[in-house]
């Protein structure tokens, strides 16, 4: 399980539908956007009243814990990593609940990937748990990091719907440090999307968050002398890479140039 479209795909069809239909609360937006593309790929139900029941027979029954018995972790989760921490603890039956978000107080710029979740688990389980996520994540500066995710699954999460930039930042222009063989791949999969917009958002079922910035993105990505790009170009970069994240056309050299972009997003 090293990655969230990893965890979701390895549920079972029972589980899979009624871990979306039953216990929406404890999952992110993310990894609901992920359950729906899961359950369409796999032709299931999408509606609540024809999903499947469950075969645990204890799924259905309530279990209620006295609130002082559920122990705080100290370490906390982005959005992303909560998915495959909870997923983690449901498959062994561990009862848990996720804290509310707490959003960083450090970074000028906010938005609700940047914020930071915290579990408490059942006072019996804790050792258990521990062991579980310590074999998936590791502990930094209070936080559970993934040990095994790569930038482009990274990229595959990300969400546009979380970014909430105003005008003045997002024309805020960042240095840039593309190579001119990454630029050269931006260019060719920027006007490549250009021509096959309207298929990918059918195909990928998705809306273009930045295509009208598309255009004008090529033309700066050209100039010879450009440093510099806005936050909105950007964000207009990651979309186009991660509309083609999977095709073979995307060279290994651009994982680097994926995760510095998410860093500045992510406040990583």
């Amino acid at each position: 399980m090293n990655d969230l479209h990893t965890a979701i795909s390895e549920y079972t069809d029972d589980r899979l539908l009624s871990e979306y239909h039953r216990h929406k609360d404890q999952y992110t937006p993310d990894a609901l956007n992920v359950m729906r593309e899961e359950i369409k790929s796999r032709g299931l139900p999408e509606q609540p009243e024809t999903a499947a029941e469950t075969s645990d027979a204890d799924a259905s029954k309530a279990r209620h814990f006295d609130n002082a018995d559920l122990l705080q972790f100290d370490h906390s989760f982005s959005r992303t990593d909560l998915l495959l921490a909870t997923a983690m603890l449901q498959e062994n039956k561990i009862p848990f609940y996720i804290d509310n978000p707490e959003s960083t107080d450090t970074l000028p710029i906010q938005s609700e990937t940047e914020m930071r979740y915290t579990i408490r688990v059942h006072k019996d389980f804790v050792d258990q748990s521990h062991a579980l996520l310590d074999e998936h994540f590791v502990k930094a500066d209070n936080k559970y990091m993934l040990k095994y995710t790569g930038a482009r699954e990274r990229l595959k999460a990300f969400n546009f719907h979380d970014i909430h930039l105003s005008e003045i930042v997002a024309a805020e222009e960042l240095e840039v440090g593309f190579t001119s063989e990454e630029k050269k791949t931006l260019i060719t999969l920027a006007k490549r999307l250009l021509t096959e917009a309207e298929a990918v958002e059918t195909a990928q079922d998705r809306v273009l968050f930045y295509y009208d910035s598309v255009e004008p993105l090529v033309e700066r990505l050209q100039e010879p002398d450009r440093t510099a790009l806005s936050r909105n170009d950007l964000l207009t970069i990651l979309e186009i890479l991660q509309v083609y994240v999977a095709d073979p056309s995307l060279p290994a050299s651009m994982d680097e140039a994926i995760a510095q972009l998410l860093a500045t997003f992510l406040g990583e």
